[in-house]
């Protein structure tokens, strides 16, 4: 588990990986074909939901059609759909994850192109591959920062390739200059919001069960962040995108229950959040929203709510990505305690 101090790490980490990246990342770009679509990602153990955010960059910004799956379903469905030159985008923090290199061979045997994104140049993966992505974060496979790093080293390819490709429709400059100013918006966002969340944790720890739902790309983040809240910080919550939240749980949701909201004012769907947040005052069931000001049709149906700054999908979902890990961290201090405070058993 990632402790408080690695977490606050992340903003400089995450500086590193875009600043350093970003001519690397242009450069390989510009060599590979990316016309041989879909554009296939392999998200290796814990990076399988940021792959699946992969999958919404590529579409949404470069508009490029995109599939992505676990390394196992890839293995056993997916390799046979590859043709020569097709894309192959393999994630995996450290490089060395042996259903990574298996996926690689396989697919050069089909003549697509695999390209790796992980922090290691010198790593097996990187070495069995035609190109790399690197990011320039720290800690264990499954850590906050290789997430985060991972997600925004998506973010930066997929503007370049939307302006080499000249897709134009996503408001490009506006995504790059968030971009750049995402690492402080993460340090004001952990001075500011740390009190918030660590109430939100013990709050969250009392019960015995919790929705957590996002859509668009924070769909993925909300699927991470419940294991993460699960594993190690006692908060039991379920993660689920928000469409399936609308047409399954949100029509059985009792009074009483929470729901925790993840979104942002300039999320694409946000409509379908706005109604499920109608929806489940009218149940009685109590909301909980991570979103910005901006967002005031939220806010006003939540009885609790913590503010971020007004992002795009792209910025807020890092950033919330982020204070999930946070929210974690919260919740496994919390539990220490409180297990400190025991008596022993006899």
């Amino acid at each position: 588990m990632d402790t408080r101090a690695t977490i606050l790490e992340i903003p400089r980490l995450l500086r590193e990986t875009l600043e350093k990246g970003a001519h690397d990342y242009e450069a390989l770009i510009r060599h590979v074909r990316w016309g041989e679509a879909p554009i296939y990602i392999c998200g290796c153990g814990p990076s399988l939901p940021v792959g699946v955010a992969g999958a919404y960059l590529f579409e949404w910004v470069a508009g490029l059609p995109a599939l992505v799956r676990s390394a196992k379903v890839f293995e056993a469905y997916t390799v046979s759909t590859l043709r020569p030159r097709s894309v192959l985008l393999v994630i995996s923090a450290s490089g060395e994850d042996p259903d990574a290199l298996e996926i690689v061979r396989l697919a050069r045997s089909r003549g697509a192109l695999p390209l790796a994104l992980t922090r290691s140049a010198d790593g097996p993966l990187a070495k069995a591959c035609e190109g790399v992505f690197l990011t320039r974060d720290e800690g264990a496979e499954d850590s906050a920062a290789a997430a985060v790093c991972q997600l925004a080293a998506l973010s930066s390819m997929t503007l370049i390739a939307a302006r080499l490709l000249k897709h134009t429709g996503a408001g490009l400059e506006l995504l790059e200059d968030e971009l750049k100013r995402l690492p402080e918006q993460l340090e004001w966002s952990f001075t500011q919001l740390s009190d918030a969340l660590r109430s939100l944790a013990q709050e969250l720890r009392a019960l015995d069960r919790f929705w957590l739902t996002g859509g668009g790309l924070y769909h993925p983040v909300v699927v991470r962040g419940a294991g993460r809240l699960g594993a190690f910080g006692g908060i039991h919550g379920d993660g689920i995108e928000m469409s399936q939240f609308c047409s399954g749980p949100l029509s059985y949701l009792r009074r009483g229950e929470v729901v925790m909201f993840v979104s942002g004012s300039r999320l694409r769907i946000k409509r379908v959040v706005h109604h499920a947040a109608a929806e489940i005052k009218v149940k009685g069931a109590r909301l909980i929203s991570l979103t910005d000001r901006n967002d005031r049709e939220l806010v006003d149906r939540s009885q609790m709510a913590i503010l971020v700054p007004p992002l795009s999908e792209m910025g807020g979902s890092m950033l919330a990505l982020a204070l999930l890990e946070l929210l974690a961290t919260s919740g496994a201090r919390s539990l220490a305690r409180e297990e400190g405070g025991r008596p022993s058993k006899q």
